[in-house]
């Protein structure tokens, strides 16, 4: 039988598992969406709703029963000024988890935890990222030829001048075919056997 032994370990030491409890809440409470394990999203769920429930009473008791978990002022700040405040008439289920499925790498079942009111923002593109070629020739200070300069060279060659009259094609230079060197011929001369006897 089962009895008194509700919760899971997560292979973890107490103190260990309360540590990763108070991070995991203090990056919940800062981003309102963590990304982690189901099993350790269903343990952590209950305690941000008691944090939750905790803060709407905003005195210095309840501030410093949250601060247990969260030791960051800032932090608590927020979550007894905004994110409280916003569920006034809601009388629990602050959170919700999303299924992600097979996480890669280790194939644990990853999930999101996330406030049922987050909404979702796009993050601002920030400045296009220099590419290899790009910083190539700024490194060398000089020009870096690549296949796509190539091939616009030789469009331009094959094109008209501005003068009407076509651009003369140059010649390439011929290519002799790697590893079928010239070989030497036979020498010529008197052989080392003597004259043949076959005329006498």
């Amino acid at each position: 039988m089962q009895h008194n032994r509700a919760g899971r370990k997560l292979r973890r030491t107490t103190p260990h598992r309360l540590a990763m409890f108070s991070n995991q809440l203090a990056s919940l409470m800062t981003h309102e969406r963590i990304q982690t394990t189901i099993t350790k999203a269903k343990e952590l769920r209950p305690l941000a709703e008691k944090l939750i429930t905790t803060a709407k009473n905003d005195d210095v008791a309840a501030r410093r029963r949250v601060y247990r978990w969260i030791p960051d002022y800032l932090t608590v700040k927020k979550v007894f000024e905004t994110i409280a405040p916003r569920f006034v008439d809601r009388p629990g289920g602050y959170t919700r988890i999303l299924k992600l499925g097979a996480r890669r790498g280790d194939a644990a079942e990853a999930a999101i935890l996330e406030f049922v009111d987050y909404k979702f923002k796009a993050k601002e593109k920030g400045p296009r990222k220099e590419s290899l070629s790009d910083r190539a020739r700024r490194m060398s200070g000089g020009r870096v030829e690549t296949v796509r300069k190539r091939k616009a060279e030789s469009e331009d060659e094959t094109g008209d001048e501005p003068g009407g009259r076509k651009a003369p094609k140059k010649a390439k230079p011929a290519r002799s075919k790697p590893g079928k060197a010239a070989r030497p011929g036979p020498k010529k001369g008197p052989s080392r056997a003597g004259p043949s006897k076959r005329g006498a």
